[in-house]
């Protein structure tokens, strides 16, 4: 039996998004030190919920309360990386608590001290898991992006057969016809207004909206062509302010490093603006753009660095 905590680097297991190598390498940008794919038992794999109109569903688990009955087990990937990574990680992983866990691997070799990330609510104080915890009944719905992601992820790794074709079953989030509706009508809209279609702002100039002077310039988000007045109570992702999104949305939609690849407006690079190539890429970006408009969101403008780079302007009309 090895230890859980190995000099100056220690032991995370991935079960979602961070199961495949690839991805904890090339996109994490970790270090992996060893690798090993096995199950940790207690723990029930789940839909849980996500991000509204793009991501709304992510991988979540909650404690057997009968392992012996249901087969309560979490398939996924242990990997030992330097601490200064693994709490990088912790940091993204900022709605978990990381519980030290027996790891068992396909081929037999236990490690204690393994850290899962576990929903806050399942775990008190002291670090004890509350099988009582509510669960909750919804099964949400995961993204394509995300299904693709786990999928692959568990292939590459060589999870157990019978793990994958539980990951297949789950269905992939469709657009609702009403959403898509509301969306097609807002851009319509946007188009046949002149003053708003004619007005073309710079990648320079929404830099300058990324929300650090909300009075004097709130916050803009652009996406394919479209530039978006950010309702003003709405949640975005930080790193969404004031910037062109469709190279960063393009990036994550295909499993890469967005830390290491996405470019910024006064970046070597940043033109030409890149191109959706699958109907699966385009699907992705009017997802996202939705999840600027529904919330409040408003078509103030077009890119036009997007117009001048017509290959990499998805029209959406």
């Amino acid at each position: 039996m090895m230890s859980g905590t190995v000099s100056e680097f220690v032991w995370r297991f991935g079960y979602g998004s961070n199961i495949g190598r690839a991805t904890l390498e090339t996109k994490k940008n970790l270090s992996l030190k060893r690798f090993m794919v096995g199950t940790i038992q207690g723990w029930s794999l789940h839909i849980g919920p996500g991000i509204d109109y793009v991501e709304p569903g992510f991988a979540g688990i909650h404690p057997t309360r009968d392992a012996e009955k249901t087969g309560g087990e979490l398939h996924g990937s242990a990997f030992l990386i330097p601490r200064a990574e693994a709490e990088g990680l912790d940091r993204q992983e900022g709605g978990y608590y990381v519980l030290p866990s027996r790891f068992t691997s396909y081929d037999g070799e236990v490690v204690e001290g393994v850290g899962l990330y576990v929903p806050k609510k399942f775990v008190d104080g002291d670090g004890n898991v509350i099988k009582e915890a509510a669960v909750g009944s919804e099964q949400c719905v995961a993204s394509l992006r995300y299904l693709t992601l786990i999928r692959k992820g568990a292939e590459e790794a060589g999870l157990r057969e019978d793990w994958i074709k539980q990951l297949y079953s789950f269905e992939h989030y469709v657009t609702p016809a009403d959403v898509r509706s509301k969306t097609d009508t807002w851009i319509e809209e946007f188009h046949c207004d002149a003053d708003r279609k004619d007005n073309l702002w710079t990648a320079e100039h929404l830099a300058k909206h990324d929300g650090s002077n909300p009075e004097s310039f709130p916050a803009h988000v652009a996406v394919m062509e479209y530039v978006v007045k950010i309702a003003q109570n709405a949640w975005v992702f930080s790193s969404w302010k004031g910037h062109c999104i469709t190279r960063r949305n393009l990036l994550h939609f295909n499993g890469k490093s967005i830390d290491s690849n996405d470019i910024q407006w006064n970046e070597p690079g940043f033109r030409p603006l890149p191109v959706a190539r699958t109907d699966e890429e385009k699907e992705y970006l009017m997802q996202n753009l939705e999840k600027l408009l529904h919330p409040g969101g408003t078509i103030v403008a077009r890119l036009k660095e997007c117009l001048e780079d017509q290959v990499g302007c998805v029209d959406a009309k």
